[in-house]
């Protein structure tokens, strides 16, 4: 299953009440499963198998300064709206539309223009 695959069942669960966290697992995998295949296209098909931090780190010699960023952040927003605290709120449907409509203005990750 691709990252692409993913998110129309995303997008069902964001319709579907009590899902919020289910659906932002499903669009980190997304990212996560994107930027495998990302680097499975450069000159570092080792790097997937590095800690996320470290290929979103890496990300900004292969695209924009401004790609890198938006993807780290909603890399660590999903994150945090992945883990499951008493104290917290899970995300909201609102905040998850959001960061899907980011994840597909991301995608596919674009390589740095030469």
């Amino acid at each position: 299953m691709t990252g692409s695959d993913l998110l129309p069942i995303a997008a069902r669960l964001l319709e579907t009440p009590g899902r919020t966290r289910t659906a932002a697992f499903l669009l980190r995998l997304t990212l996560e499963h994107e930027l495998t295949a990302f680097w499975l296209r450069t000159s570092l098909p080792a790097l997937p198998r590095t800690p996320m931090r470290t290929q979103l780190l890496c990300l900004t010699a292969y695209t924009t300064p401004t790609t890198a960023a938006r993807l780290h952040s909603l890399w660590s927003q999903l994150s945090q709206a992945c883990h499951y605290h008493s104290y917290e709120l899970a995300p909201t449907t609102r905040e998850l539309h959001h960061w899907q409509s980011e994840l597909t203005a991301l995608l596919p990750l674009p390589t740095r223009a030469s």
